[in-house]
Parts: structure tokens; sequence; C-alpha cells
């Protein structure tokens, strides 16, 4: 009882963290969006995919070695502690160096500036990684909720400073350098984890069976989730980037609040109980009802406003709304795959990982290559269609069914236990979606403006949808209706004891 409890509130504080940071995240990126265009977006994206993809090499699946590790040792925290740190400069040297090249490849000459910049957020990773991986171990969620919220907050309020000083571009610069910055702060001020000046090849290299497998597992992810945006800016240029990122961020978001919470969660619960089967398939059925109980719905409602959404933020963003539909449906088949990575690696699989995860680039990639030389001439909006398309087709007709199929057949999860877990959700979501269409073909707000129109779009979709899984799902009504009462009995002596005049 007490690891289901410690399980079930290390999901609350992850939800709180993700959810916070995404809300937060969205809010800025909205009014940033508005403040600046999509070839900003579109530049900042550019140089992000370069900063971030050297940022990997600081990981090298050493902090998911770190987290499922069993008797781990103070050794094993301080080799990999600084090994990140000699590391991150030699990084930081190769990303100055080569940042001219890469703003050529992209056609954003003025992007090399602002990589030579953004390089400063290699060493701050170097320095969070490691407190950072100790606090997922012992899953203290609490923890990282406070200093990704913090710093998600900070960091934007600094970047809208300087969009409306007038900086431009610079604004997403300083927005990410300042988050970074503050998030590297609060770590080492609630982590309890010090570094030793004390370095240790074998404890290195003990971990290095786990971690070269899992890295060459996260490079494959990396490469299919950014082969897009990467791929975009070689064809298209800045301002196709710009679009997609943001209908990307958009549905990403919207998937991290609901599912990365409980996969950042899930690795260590999945290694506690990898000698439990029982147990272990009870936690992966729990995880993806959860997840989906709040991804289904909420990403096809997104896609069911999408247009009235990028309205809202600016004209020149509407030609996103179609790949942001696409990117929802991609989003949904999420939660049918996410796990399994989780699974692989608690099971001392990341092997069988990598390889998933590099025949999923190497067929993504193919798909958006080809798709992408088709529609290079073609105007922006069916450029962005066709890229996503090309995921799409890439996660509902390969991925997500095999991911699925490895996730039931190792934890010994049946058809009809999957769909008991998802069809309150998946009802739900199509209440939501016929709502909202119901009210466009009636054409009863076909002259309002894109901010009425959402308004009434998002409140009639939610209110369907939230009544229908409410229905259906008697566990989920109990808990809220658990809530409310709390809440009112709460209010209730406050209201009562009130003095009146």
């Amino acid at each position: 009882m007490t690891s289901k409890r410690s399980f079930l509130n290390a999901i609350k504080w992850a939800y709180a963290g993700n959810w916070g940071d995404r809300a937060f995240s969205a809010l800025f990126a909205f009014v940033l969006a508005a403040l600046l265009g999509p070839k900003d977006f579109g530049i900042i994206s550019i140089a992000m995919v370069y900063i971030t993809f050297l940022q990997m090499f600081l990981d090298q699946g050493f902090m998911a070695a770190l987290v499922q590790k069993r008797g781990l040792e103070q050794e094993h925290l301080d080799a990999v502690f600084w090994m990140d740190v000699v590391l991150s400069m030699l990084l930081v040297a190769m990303s100055v160096l080569l940042s001219g090249w890469w703003a050529a490849k992209n056609h954003v000459v003025e992007a090399s500036k602002l990589i030579s910049v953004l390089s400063l957020c290699i060493p701050i990773q170097a320095l969070a990684a490691v407190p950072s991986a100790m606090l997922s171990r012992t899953m203290d969620f609490k923890a990282l909720s406070i200093r990704t919220n913090t710093a998600t907050v900070v960091g934007g309020v600094v970047g809208i400073a300087m969009a409306l000083a007038g900086f431009r571009v610079w604004a997403l610069v300083g927005q990410q350098l300042i988050r970074d910055f503050t998030a590297l702060i609060l770590l080492w001020k609630l982590s309890p984890w010090r570094p030793r000046l004390e370095f240790s090849w074998a404890h290195l290299k003990s971990l290095t069976g786990f971690a070269v497998s899992n890295f060459t597992a996260q490079l494959g992810i990396f490469a299919e989730m950014q082969a897009s945006s990467v791929l975009l800016g070689l064809l298209f240029g800045p301002v196709a980037v710009g679009l997609y990122r943001l209908a990307d961020r958009l549905a990403g978001s919207v998937v991290a609040m609901a599912t990365t919470s409980i996969q950042s969660v899930s690795l260590p619960e999945f290694a506690r109980l990898q000698d439990q089967p029982a147990e272990l398939r009870k936690s992966v059925l729990v995880c993806i009802r959860l997840s989906s109980t709040v991804t289904l719905p909420a990403l096809s409602g997104l896609a069911a406003v999408s247009w009235a959404l990028l309205a809202c933020v600016g004209p020149q963003w509407v030609p996103a709304s179609g790949a942001l539909k696409l990117l929802c449906l991609i989003g949904m088949s999420i939660v049918f795959s996410c796990f399994t990575g989780p699974l692989l690696q608690a099971l001392s699989r990341p092997h069988q990982l990598a390889a998933l995860e590099w025949a999923r680039m190497g067929i993504g990639t193919a798909f958006v290559i080809i798709v992408g030389l088709l529609v290079r001439n073609s105007p922006v909006e069916r450029q962005l269609d066709g890229i996503a398309l090309a995921r799409f087709a890439t996660m509902i007709g390969l991925v997500a069914p095999i991911f699925l199929y490895i996730l039931m057949r190792l934890c010994g999860i049946s058809f009809r236990e999957l769909t008991s877990a998802v069809a309150p959700s998946v009802l739900a979501s199509l209440s939501t979606v016929g709502a909202v269409l119901l009210l466009q073909f009636s054409g009863s707000l076909s002259s309002a403006k894109p901010l009425s129109l959402l308004l009434s779009e998002v409140s009639l979709g939610g209110v369907t949808g939230l009544a229908v899984l409410l229905a259906l799902d008697a566990q989920l009504y109990g808990v809220v209706k658990s809530l409310a009462l709390r809440t009112f009995r709460a209010v209730t002596p406050s209201v009562a004891s009130t003095p009146v005049d």
C-alpha cells in the first residue's frame, strides 16, 4: 500500500510539474507568437534543434542508467557528473565552430550568432543532469515540479519583456537562457546530492552497457521527432519551420501534460516491479488508463478548434491549422505506444528499444523526405500538411501497432483489458468532436470573431466530453465527486461563520 501511495503521489507531482510547465509555456508561446511571427519562431527552432542535438551527448543514456541501476554508489554519480562537465566544454566549442555551417544549410545566416549564445545552455545542462536524475530515481517529483514551473514563469516573463522592448528573435533566446539558468539554481537548492572531486573509470564503465544501448535509442527518438523540423528548414526555410513548430508545440504540450508526466514516473516504478509480473501488468494498465483519460479528449478537442485557436494568435498562423489536426491524431496514438520504451528499459532491454527506435526513425524520415520533395514548390499550407501526413502515416500505420503489441505481450495484457481501460476516453473524445462539429455546421457563429468562436467551441466541446467521461468512468466520477465534497466542506464553514452586517 505504501509503494502504491508513493507511486500515485509521484504521478500527482509529475502532473503538477508538467501541467504547470506546459500551461505556462503555451501561454507565453501564444503571447510571443502574437508579438513576433512565424519567421522568428522558425529561426529559433532551427537554432534549438542544433543545440538540443548536442545536449544529447551529455546524457549518452547515463541518466536512465542512474535511475535504473541497482546498487547505485556515490562513485557512479561522481563519474557521470565530471564526465558531463568536461564534455560540455568540448561541445560548446564544437557548437560555436559549426554554427555558421548549420545556419547556412538552413538558409538563415543570422542563426549563427543565436547558436553561439544558446551554446551556454550546454554547460547548464551538464550541471543539472545528475541532480535531476537523482530526484527522478527517488521519485521526488515535488522538487522537480517546483523547479520546472518557477523556471518556466521566470523565463517567459523575461522573454515577453524583451519582445515588448523590440529585441525580436533575441527575446526567445533570452527566454531559453533565463529559464535554463533559473532551473539550474533551483535544482541545486532543492537537491541534497553534491559531487565530490573524485572520478572512477571502473564505476563509469559499469554503467556503459546499459547507457550505450539506451543512448542509441534516444538518438533514434530524437532523429524521428526532429526530422520534420530539420527537413522543413533545409527544404522550405524559417517561415514553414515556425508555423509547423507552433502546431507541433501545441499538440506536444497536451501530450506532455497528460502522458509525459506518467511516463517520467513509469521508469522507476517499472524498474521497481521488474521481478513482479502481476504487479507490473497492473501498473502498466494504470498508466495507460490515466494517460488516455486526459490525452484523448484533450487532443480531439484541440483538433476540432484548431482553426479558431490559430486565428486568435494571428491570421499569419492559420495555415498551420490542417497540420495541427494531423499532429493531434499522432499525439493520440502515443498513448498506446509511449510506455513500451520505459518498460524495455526497466526490463534491461535497451538494445531492443534502440533497434525499434532506429527502425521507426529510418522509415519515418524516408516518408518525410519523399513527401517533402513532392511538395517543395507548393504553397506553405500544403507543405505543412504534407510533412504532418507523412508522420501520421508512419505513426498510425506502423509504430503504434508494433509498440502496442510488444507492450501487451511483455505484460500479458489482453485486448479486452486494453479496450476496457481506454473505452471511456475514446467515447468522450468522439463526443467532444461531435459537439464542436455540430456547432460549426450549424452556422450560428459563422460571423463571430475568432475569440468568440473559440470560447464557444471550447465550452461546448469541453462540457460535452467531460459529461460523457464522468458518465462512463465510475472511478473518475468518484474521485471528482469526493474532491467536490471536500472543497464544499472546506468552504462552507468559512461561509457560515462570516458575520452578517
